[in-house]
């Protein structure tokens, strides 16, 4: 006994002189969670004690907790590839080290324009076991219940809040009764209300959950050809551009006007080390589920993008389930499932800023291109970077170290580099930034029912794709890298793909392959040289009810072997005269050990259209 008091004694001590804080938790039950309306002023008094008295665990009872934006700080936020400005948060995890969060099971229901979680400058966290979801939510949803061909006009049943104004259709955040916000009056009520038109759309096949075949005679990204009138309370007349009126039994989806349809994504991780989310599921974003810039180490392992059973809802995020942004070290999904969002599973890249004036030798102003990343965090002092030409997208000359970076504004820095750039850069090059690539490892997924594609992989760190299950609507894979509208960075090398179940994939009516590998160059006339390399795609099973399958550009050592191939009659063929296998200058490429299975069931010869050597 006197032996175990004085192990307890020692231990303390050193933990005491080690400066290491003595690992506690705070029960949120014990600051009267249970009792609340609105959690949010709990939860951010919850942290701030956390981070003064140096609590390791913050632990939630089992429960539904509402969070409200009223009591919300606020912090500015500038996130890549989503929407910048004010955002109102429940969890700003600003400046913690050895923090866990365990939601206990709990479900956490949002309300009104919120970023749930805000991840900045921390370490070594852990965010663990809840939902996430909006009570309203950020698109507006209606089956067709009638169709004009002649007159091109559709009538859908809105089940999600709306309003008409000046003949067009807007979506609403914010339910009028809502019995919490109703309580501080008509002031607080109409400054946290949201209405938004109807603006980039989508049509759901009901029988599947998932976008409809051939969608691309039902898209339309303007909002002025969708004049609205009210038939009945919530029966909705919309005039339409599409080239055929949405059939009667679909589900009309919008996430509102393009530039201002991702303002709330679910998690917002910046400068962060030694993440793990675990056992979270995301059942809705008005943006990503998860963006990430700049961040080191991040690991979500049973992290979900995924439709609340029975809540009658399509729409998972209005954009990507994951996305991450020059992070490094080693990027780890596993054993997650994304599905029905309005974007892509995961894309990994970095992004390239765009030398618009050469000012010295040493010294180039660089631009952002997209408006969604104004602001963005290009590079610090010490970072390596390298000149990408913009036509051919090779490098032209051996890297640089950042020596000084100056911000002037939201678009344009002035970077001064360790040694002359003279002769070796142009106005409009692309500017690289090669330390802040990430690794990847991505496994046991299931991605699904989604709009865009699968995975999205853009690094030159060893990346392994295995055993994951995909069926999205446009490429199950797409590697590329542009300066034209993304400016997304950058070539491959050492990409793994093997043994993925890949079922009837591209059926977008976009012409696109199953495995897509095509850096996007301003004309034919620039394609030279190797942009990626060592792309290995082996040992998959490939169920598709179309004909490309394959096309690859400009890869020095591509390998597709193994795979097995088997055509299905899920949906009728889209481009059935496409080749299987289409190569355009690659080099070192083997396509050896692959099957092809007909309908029929007897071994088929794959097609292959190619200007490279093939093994």
């Amino acid at each position: 006994m006197k032996n175990s008091i004085l192990l307890i004694l020692v231990t303390i001590s050193l933990f005491r002189c080690a400066n290491v804080p003595i690992p506690r938790n705070l029960d949120m039950k014990d600051l009267g969670i249970l009792e609340a309306k609105d959690v949010t002023p709990l939860v951010i008094k919850a942290l701030e004690q956390c981070k003064e008295q140096g609590i390791s665990k913050l632990t939630f009872p089992k429960g539904t907790y509402h969070f409200y934006p009223t009591f919300a700080p606020d912090f500015y936020c500038a996130i890549t590839n989503n929407d910048n400005g004010l955002k109102r948060t429940a969890f700003p995890l600003i400046g913690f080290d050895g923090l866990e969060i365990d939601g206990g099971g709990s479900e956490f229901i949002f309300h009104g324009k919120m970023l749930p979680f805000i991840i900045e400058e921390s370490s070594n966290l852990k965010v663990t076991n809840f939902s996430l979801d909006w009570e309203v939510p950020f698109f507006l949803q209606g089956e067709v219940i009638d169709n004009d061909p002649v007159n091109k006009t559709f009538d859908i049943h809105v089940v999600t809040p709306h309003k008409l104004d000046n003949g067009h259709l807007y979506m609403s955040l914010e339910r009028e009764d809502s019995p919490y916000e109703r309580k501080y009056g008509y002031k607080f009520t109409q400054q946290e209300k949201y209405d938004q038109m109807v603006g980039q759309n989508i049509i759901w096949d009901a029988s599947t959950k998932a976008p409809l075949y051939a969608h691309n005679r039902y898209s339309s990204f303007d909002t002025h050809h969708f004049p609205a009138s009210q038939i009945n309370e919530n029966l909705v007349r919309l005039e339409t551009s599409y080239k055929e009126t949405p059939p009667v039994g679909s589900v009309f989806v919008s996430k509102g006007e393009y530039l201002f349809n991702r303002q709330n994504p679910a998690f917002r991780v910046f400068k962060t080390k030694n993440l793990l989310l675990n056992n979270v599921t995301v059942h809705h974003a008005g943006g990503m589920g998860l963006i990430a810039e700049r961040s080191e180490n991040i690991t979500l392992d049973g992290f979900n993008v995924m439709l609340k059973e029975g809540s009658g809802r399509y729409i998972t995020s209005t954009a990507d389930a994951t996305h991450f942004c020059n992070c490094k070290g080693l990027v780890t999904i596993k054993n997650c499932t994304f599905e029905n969002m309005l974007d892509d599973a995961t894309n990994i890249h970095g992004t390239y800023v765009r030398v618009n004036k050469i000012l010295a030798d040493d010294q180039v102003a660089v631009e952002t291109y997209h408006p969604h990343q104004n602001d963005y965090l290009f590079g610090e002092v010490g970072d390596s970077i390298q000149v990408i030409d913009q036509k051919t997208l090779l490098p032209t000359r051996e890297p640089l170290v950042i020596k000084n970076i100056k911000r002037v504004n939201e678009k344009i820095s002035i970077l001064t580099f360790s040694e002359s750039v003279k002769g070796s850069v142009s106005v409009y090059d692309g500017i690289e930034n090669i330390t802040w690539h990430a690794a990847a490892l991505i496994e046991n997924n299931i991605i699904r029912n989604n709009r865009a594609r699968g995975l999205l992989i853009s690094t030159p760190r060893k990346v392994e794709v295995r055993n994951n299950y995909i069926s999205s609507q446009m490429a199950a894979f797409r590697i590329t890298g542009d300066l034209g509208l993304w400016n997304e960075s950058g070539p491959c090398d050492s990409l793994i793909i093997e043994n993925n179940k890949i079922e009837n994939c591209v059926y977008s009516g976009i012409p696109q392959s199953v495995f897509q590998i095509d850096p996007q160059y301003e004309s034919k006339k620039y394609i030279e040289g190797a942009y990626s390399r060592n792309i290995f795609i082996r040992n998959n099973e490939i169920r598709t009810f179309d004909a490309s399958i394959l096309k690859a550009m400009s890869v020095d050592g591509l390998y597709f072997q193994g795979n097995d191939i088997i055509q299905t009659d899920t949906y009728l063929p889209l481009f059935p005269n496409k080749p299987n296998l289409e190569i355009i200058n690659c080099k070192n490429v083997k396509t050896d050990g692959n099957t092809y299975r007909l309908l029929s069931g007897d071994k088929g010869e794959l097609s292959v259209k190619t200007d490279s050597a093939i093994q």
